[in-house]
C-alpha cells in the first residue's frame, strides 16, 4: 500500500501542540513497512521512529522508544498475534492491527487485550493517517468493514443489556443518532466534525451521552449497536439531522 517518491501527501490536518507523535512500524514484510513509513512522512505531526520486521523486534523497541502508536501488521493470526499485542500495550503504546480480513474472534480477542484499532491494507493514504490522529488522540479506530465483521462474530450475542432494548434508538437526540451512525461508518471524530459542521468537541459530548444512554462502553459497542439496529425491521432507520 505504499506511495512512491512523487505522489501527492495526503491532506494536511491541524498540527497538534507539542512534537510530533512517535510511530513504530512492525510487519515482516519488508515493502509494506517501508509503504506505511512513505504514507506517514507526509504527516508533520507524525514521526515514524522505527520499524520492526518481528514481534521479539517489536517489543525491544516500544520498550526502548515508547512509541505513542504501533502499527502491527499481521503475520499472525490468533492466540500469538493476541498475546503480541498483549504485551505491546503493556509497554505503553496504543497499537493498531493493519490486515486482510481476519475472523470475527480474532479481532474480538485483539480487541480485548488492548487493541485500539483495526483496518484493512486497503484502506487510504488519507484514511491511515487521519485515523493514526484519532488513535493518538484517544480514540478507536475500526473501518466500517471491521465493524460488519465484527457484528457477524457478535450477532447472537449481546454486549450490554441495553442493546437488548428494541427501543434504544429512541434514547437519543436526532444529533446523537446522526452522530453514532457515523462511527459506525468508521468515521474518528474529526471526520464526524467535519462532516456535520461542528467542533470535535462537540461530537465527543454526543458520543459520550449515547453511550451513557445506551448503556454502552466505548464506541465499538456504539458501532455494534448502530450496525444491529439498521437491520430492516429493527426500527432503527436513518434520518435527516434535526439540530
Amino acid at each position: 500500500m505504499g506511495e512512491p517518491e512523487g505522489t501527492v501527501p495526503p491532506r494536511d490536518a491541524p498540527r497538534r501542540a507539542g512534537p510530533p507523535a512517535r510511530v513504530l512500524i512492525c510487519d515482516d514484510h519488508e515493502v509494506l513497512r517501508h509503504g506505511l513509513r512513505a504514507v506517514l512522512r507526509w504527516a508533520p505531526d507524525l514521526a515514524v521512529v522505527a520499524e520492526a520486521a518481528d514481534a521479539g523486534q517489536a517489543l525491544e523497541l516500544a520498550a526502548e522508544l515508547h512509541p505513542d502508536v504501533t502499527l502491527l501488521g499481521l503475520g499472525t493470526q490468533g492466540p500469538a498475534m493476541t498475546e503480541l499485542v498483549r504485551a505491546l500495550t503493556e509497554t505503553g503504546t496504543r497499537v493498531v492491527l493493519l490486515g486482510e480480513a481476519g475472523s470475527g474472534a480474532d479481532l474480538v480477542e485483539a480487541l480485548r487485550a488492548g487493541a485500539r484499532g483495526y483496518v484493512y491494507t486497503t484502506v487510504s493514504s488519507d484514511r491511515l493517517v487521519e485515523g493514526v490522529r484519532a488513535v493518538v488522540r484517544g480514540e478507536t479506530l475500526l473501518d466500517a468493514a471491521v465493524t460488519g465483521e465484527l457484528l457477524h462474530h457478535l450477532d447472537g450475542a449481546r454486549s450490554s443489556s441495553a442493546a437488548d432494548d428494541p427501543g434504544g434508538r429512541n434514547a437519543l437526540t436526532a444529533r446523537q443518532q446522526a452522530v453514532s451512525e457515523l462511527v459506525a461508518e468508521g468515521l474518528t471524530n474529526a471526520e464526524i466534525a467535519a462532516r456535520l459542521d461542528v467542533s470535535r468537541a462537540t461530537v465527543k459530548g454526543h458520543i459520550t451521552v449515547a453511550l451513557r444512554r445506551l448503556g454502552l462502553r466505548d464506541r465499538t459497542q456504539l458501532a455494534i449497536h448502530v450496525n444491529r439496529r439498521s437491520r430492516p425491521g429493527t426500527g432503527w432507520e436513518a434520518g435527516p439531522v434535526r439540530g
